[in-house]
């Protein structure tokens, strides 16, 4: 058997508490995950989501447990050598253009090659901005900056794409249209991605399968294999068999939200 590219094995987070007991963010996490798999993370607000991605980054560091790449333990900034994080925010630079923004992620690996701009503006045609690299950030739309900071994560050509609800800011057409997009890219990448997000329906879209966290401190409540073949489209949120597992996903959700106290903290 092939071993995972990334591999979480009883992994936990807790950070000091108000009193004598530490405030556990999570704790035994186990997961595995193949080369090329779409996986996304979905669960009740507050049980981990990000700060786990953040672990798995190494832009901090677990309370316990390891984690493996390619079956090698990674320690700290490991991690952010081998991993690309697309932020919430596009957090670009303002005074950088689109073209100069992707390549501070280069520049930041030490990659600053002599083919470094060839590199950026491929990613940059990749996510559909050929024509826009001298373009800076306030003359682009909220999509157009995801893309671009999309592009300055794939183009340190990262084995593990993290990805933390890089389109709950956009409007819903637009966040429709950057689901189609993350589609086509990683249908032409086929990097492994781990997508964390709040919407059910979003993640069915995207994703081989379907981690369901608890509330906090979270675990693993429940893995889903997304049973729908590929290529998609919005088409396929009729499908039946989409409809049921968005439906199981949200039951499972809404019992642990009432297990931690009311709908209040979804």
């Amino acid at each position: 058997m092939a071993i995972p590219i990334l591999e979480l094995r009883n992994l936990g987070r807790e950070v000091a508490g108000r009193g004598a007991e530490p405030f556990v963010i999570f704790n035994g996490i186990n997961l595995t995950v193949r080369d090329g798999e779409f996986v996304s993370i979905v669960g009740p607000s507050g049980c981990g989501k990000t700060t786990l991605l953040r672990v798995i980054n190494g832009l901090l560091s677990p309370s316990a447990g390891q984690i493996f790449v390619d079956g090698k333990e990674q320690n700290g900034a490991d991690g952010e050598l081998l991993m690309g994080f697309v932020f919430q925010g596009a957090a670009l630079l303002p005074w950088r253009t689109s073209l100069n923004n992707v390549l501070l992620g280069l520049e930041g690996r030490k990659k600053n090659t002599p083919d470094a701009q060839a590199i950026a503006r491929k990613y940059l045609d990749l996510v559909g901005l050929s024509g826009f690299e001298q373009h800076y950030p306030h003359e682009l739309s909220g999509g157009m900056q995801q893309r671009v900071n999309l592009a300055r994560a794939l183009a340190v050509d990262p084995k593990i794409l993290l990805m933390d609800e890089p389109f709950a800011s956009l409007d819903a057409q637009t966040r429709s249209f950057m689901q189609l997009e993350l589609l086509r890219i990683w249908s032409q990448t086929r990097k492994t991605v781990i997508f964390v997000t709040h919407m059910i329906s979003e993640a069915i879209l995207l994703s081989d399968r379907v981690v369901v966290l608890s509330h906090r401190p979270g675990r693993i409540r429940s893995e889903f294999p997304v049973p729908l073949p590929r290529p998609r489209d919005m088409e396929i949120k009729s499908d039946r068999r989409f409809v049921e597992l968005e439906n199981t996903v949200w039951k499972l959700i809404e019992e642990e939200v009432k297990a931690a106290g009311g709908f209040a903290k979804l």
